[in-house]
């Protein structure tokens, strides 16, 4: 767990940190282009609109208050990413329904690139990703991400079709959007299931 970077956010205090880069018109990382800037805008709208929304699975739920152990949860994440804002809400319920045994920290993938590497999906810095530490042990205990992995298998088929990044990111939100949570929360219910 010595790795872990020194800065980072609890939930809340991300959310504030990203409320006040887009007053400034920016976002996190060393790209500020608008195309950046909107979706992050964007992508704050949906995190709101997702903690609001959130209805858990009775799986995910009983798992979570089952737990026994102590855990750090590290997200590894920037405001731009668009499976960032579908995810984060749904680790931070997780964290919320059982904070005796979740300790929940974000951290910016652009400010860790040694951390970042240690997750690399396919050779690339894909975020968001769940890294779960047992606080009594400082061990690293699983990790997770970016994304379900049918979302995944959707994505590989949507570029093997050669549909540009703009529109299977259109066709991914939209998954999101119909899927309501349901895929990530059984994958991360299973995740958890595995810990103990």
């Amino acid at each position: 767990m010595n790795t872990v970077p020194q800065r980072r956010f609890d939930y809340e205090a991300y959310l504030s940190f990203v409320k006040e880069l887009l007053v400034n018109n920016s976002t996190t990382g060393p790209d500020q282009s608008d195309f950046l800037v909107k979706f992050t805008a964007l992508n704050l709208t949906r995190m709101q609109r997702i903690v609001k929304t959130f209805i858990f699975e009775e799986e995910l739920q009983t798992i979570i208050s089952q737990l026994k152990k102590r855990y750090l949860f590290i997200v590894i994440t920037e405001a731009w990413c668009g499976d960032a804002a579908q995810i984060l809400p749904i680790i931070y319920h997780i964290a919320t329904a059982n904070p005796t045994h979740i300790d929940l920290q974000l951290v910016l993938r652009d400010e860790n690139p040694l951390f970042m590497d240690k997750y690399l999906t396919n050779g690339t810095r894909s975020i968001p990703k769940l890294i779960i530490y047992d606080l009594a042990t400082a061990k690293e205990v699983v990790h997770w991400g970016p994304r379900p992995k049918q979302l995944q298998l959707y994505i590989n088929d949507l570029k093997a079709k050669g549909l540009d990044k703009e529109e299977w990111i259109e066709r991914v939100m939209l998954w999101y959007t119909k899927d309501k949570t349901i895929t990530t929360q059984k994958e991360l219910a299973e995740l958890l299931d595995s810990m103990e």
